[in-house]
C-alpha cells in the first residue's frame, strides 16, 4: 500500500488548484482521474470553455466545421497543459484509473490491468457531476438522443433540434445551435419561462428567443421518444408529437458519486445525492473533504476553484475562510445577448421581508446600444429601501456577464446603490446604464 499526504479523486479545476497549493507546501499528492480525456475537468473539456468557443464563433458567423475544429484544438491544448502541469511535479503521482473508497482513508485505484491501494490522512473528492436523465420512455434505446457533451461533438449541425429542459444548459445550447442554423424547439415542463427570474426580464429573454424563431413549448412534459426513420419522434403528455433530427436532454446534472463506494465510509450523502460537508467543506469523516459539484448546490467552475482555495487555507492553517461567508454568487447564461443575475429577485426580497425599491432600464436607452447596433435587453435592480444597499440585479443584454461582477463587488462591500448611480465612467460603454438603472 502506497502512502501519501493527500489523495485527490477527480482531476477538475478545483483539484488542480488544490494540488498546486499543497505541493507548494511539500505535500506528496496522489491525483486520480478515471478518464484521460478529462484531465482538467468538465470546464476545460466539455463545459465552460468549449461551449463558449462555440457560442463566440456562432455569434461571429463562423461556420460550424471551423468552429468545431477550433473548439477541439483549444480543448486538447488546455487538457495537455493541465496534464503536463501535474505530471512534471515531483510531488504528484498521477493515476489514470477509477478511484473508490475501501475505507475512510484508503482508496482503491482500478487501473484496468491492475489495482493499487493508496492511503492518506487527507482525502479530497472532486468528481464533479454527471447528466441527470428523466424517466422518459425510450430514452436509452432511441438514436439521436444526446447529452450536452455528445451534442457538441456531432460533425454536422442538426437541421432541427429539440431540447428537453429550458434551464441554463438548454438555453445556451438553444442559442448556440440556432445561430449555427438549427431550427430549435425548447420544452419547458412548467407554466412559466425562466420561472425563478424576474418576470419582466424573463419575458424580454423569451421575446428575443422567439424573434430568432426558437419555439418555446410551455407545460410540455416529454413522456416518450422513439425513432421514425432517421428522426426522433418526441411525444408530450398532452399528446402532441414532434419530429427532430436530434434531441438534447438538458434536465440538469447530479453529483457524480455512484462509483466512489461511499458505503464503505462514514461519509454522509443528502437526499439529492450530494456529499454533506461543514463550513470548511469537510465531510462527516475527519480530514476528508468534498469540493465542487459533487457536494451539490451551485454547479459552477468558479465555485469549485473557490472551494479549493477555502480548503487549502484551512488544511494549511493559513486562513479561516468559511463557506457560509461566501455571499452573492453571480451566474451568467451565455445566450445571445447574455443574461446574468446576482442576489435576490424582487419577489424573493419581499418574501424575505425586505422593503424594496426597484427600477428597470432598457438597453435601448444607452448610447452604447447605438454604437453596437443592438438595442435588445432589459436590466432590473432591487434595492433595500431602508439601507440603500443593493439586494440584487438581473441583467439581460450586451455585457451582462461582465457587468454583474461589478454589482457583486458593490453588494459584498455594502456599497449603496447611489455609488454606482453617480460614478463617472468612460463613454460610450454599457456600464453607463447603471446611472439610469439606479436612478431611483
Amino acid at each position: 500500500m502506497k502512502k501519501y499526504d493527500a489523495i485527490i479523486i477527480g482531476f477538475g479545476q478545483g483539484a488542480r488548484t488544490l494540488a498546486t497549493k499543497l505541493t507548494a507546501n511539500k505535500w506528496k499528492v496522489a491525483l486520480i482521474e478515471k478518464n484521460e480525456l478529462m484531465y482538467g475537468g468538465s470546464c476545460v473539456n466539455i463545459g465552460c470553455i468549449p461551449t463558449k468557443i462555440l457560442e463566440h464563433d456562432a455569434r461571429e458567423q463562423i461556420d460550424y466545421a471551423t468552429a468545431l475544429k477550433r473548439k477541439n484544438e483549444v480543448t486538447q491544448r488546455n487538457r495537455n497543459t493541465e496534464f503536463t502541469s501535474m505530471q512534471k511535479s515531483e510531488q504528484v503521482d498521477l493515476y489514470t484509473g477509477t478511484g473508490s473508497f475501501k475505507s475512510n482513508h484508503v482508496i482503491i485505484v482500478d487501473l484496468g490491468d491492475q489495482t493499487e491501494e493508496l492511503e492518506a490522512e487527507y482525502i479530497f473528492i472532486d468528481t464533479g457531476s454527471e447528466s441527470n436523465y428523466p424517466p422518459i420512455e425510450g430514452l436509452k434505446e432511441t438514436k439521436g438522443i444526446y447529452n450536452s457533451t455528445e451534442l457538441q461533438s456531432l460533425p454536422e449541425v442538426p437541421k432541427s433540434l429539440g431540447i428537453i429542459g429550458a434551464g441554463n444548459i438548454g438555453l445556451e445550447f438553444a442559442s448556440i445551435y440556432e445561430m449555427f442554423g438549427s431550427k430549435v424547439t425548447l420544452f419547458e415542463t412548467g407554466e412559466q419561462f425562466m420561472p425563478k427570474e424576474e418576470r419582466e426580464v424573463a419575458e424580454a429573454v423569451q421575446q428575443v428567443l422567439e424573434d430568432k424563431e426558437i419555439t418555446i413549448q410551455l407545460n410540455a412534459r416529454t413522456n416518450k421518444v422513439s425513432n421514425e426513420k432517421d428522426q426522433v419522434k418526441l411525444e408530450t403528455e398532452d399528446n402532441k408529437e414532434f419530429l427532430f433530427d436530434a434531441v438534447l436532454v438538458a434536465t440538469g446534472r447530479k453529483p457524480n458519486t455512484a462509483y466512489l463506494n461511499l458505503e464503505n465510509t462514514e461519509i454522509v450523502v443528502d437526499e439529492k445525492g450530494g456529499i454533506e460537508v461543514n463550513d470548511y467543506l469537510e465531510t462527516a469523516v475527519e480530514h476528508v473533504f468534498a469540493l465542487g459539484d459533487v457536494k451539490g448546490g451551485y454547479q459552477f467552475t468558479y465555485i469549485t476553484i473557490n472551494d479549493a482555495k477555502l480548503i487549502a487555507d484551512y488544511v494549511l492553517g493559513k486562513g479561516n475562510r468559511k463557506r457560509s461567508e461566501r455571499l452573492h454568487v453571480p451566474y451568467s447564461i451565455f445566450i445571445e445577448p447574455s443574461f446574468a443575475r446576482v442576489g435576490l429577485t424582487e419577489a424573493k426580497a419581499k418574501e424575505q421581508g425586505y422593503q424594496v425599491i426597484t427600477n428597470t432600464a432598457p438597453v435601448s436607452g444607452t448610447t452604447r446600444s447605438d454604437v453596437i447596433n443592438d438595442t435588445r435587453g432589459l436590466y432590473k435592480a432591487v434595492v433595500n429601501k431602508e439601507t440603500d444597499e443593493i439586494l440584487g440585479v438581473t441583467l439581460f443584454g450586451d455585457q451582462a456577464h461582465e457587468l454583474v461582477n461589478q454589482v457583486k463587488m458593490a453588494m459584498d462591500n455594502h456599497i449603496p446603490y447611489t455609488y454606482l448611480r453617480d460614478q463617472v465612467v468612460t463613454h460610450p460603454v454599457m456600464s453607463e446604464i447603471f446611472s439610469t438603472l439606479f436612478d431611483m
